[in-house]
């Protein structure tokens, strides 16, 4: 489920023609605006993150709630690049309804925490925002479309 949903996400954020690409098989060069998903290389410099940390599964309706991070890090000397970085994302992502990320369903999506990290070695600075997300995912046989009860 996790990776759908982050493959989805970083897809999303690359279609919107914000200069950031999702070329998950490919090595990024220095110049571009990356999307990883979970490990964070330390090239290029301009990067964003996504992270899926599930919150709580439903025991009778195939539905959830995950937490998504997105951690930023702008071009080095720049320390409000990653602001101007992630708050180009925060209209794509905030309010998001119904988006279909393979098995999962997006039912809602909003941005709760948004927090400065710091600067690196590098002098790149990092920032995180953390959207949280009702899901709804493929019905089994514990927790069938419509409910087990």
């Amino acid at each position: 489920m996790n990776f759908d949903l982050l493959d989805g996400l970083a897809k999303l954020i690359a279609s919107a023609g914000l200069g950031i690409d999702y070329t998950p098989d490919e090595v990024y060069t220095d110049s571009q605006t990356a999307i990883v998903l979970k490990l964070r290389p330390d090239k290029p410099d301009r990067i964003v993150t996504l992270t899926a940390v599930n919150q709580g599964d439903s025991i009778t309706m195939p539905d959830g709630q995950v937490m998504v991070q997105l951690r930023g890090r702008g071009f080095p000397g720049d320390p409000v690049d990653v602001d101007n970085l992630l708050d180009s994302v925060f209209p794509i992502l905030q309010g998001l309804t119904g988006y279909v990320c393979g098995t999962v369903t997006i039912t809602q999506m909003f941005r709760r925490v948004s927090t400065p990290m710091g600067t690196d070695a590098l002098k790149r600075d990092d920032r995180i925002d953390q959207y949280y997300l009702d899901v709804s995912v493929a019905p089994s046989v514990l927790r069938p479309a419509g409910g087990s009860w």
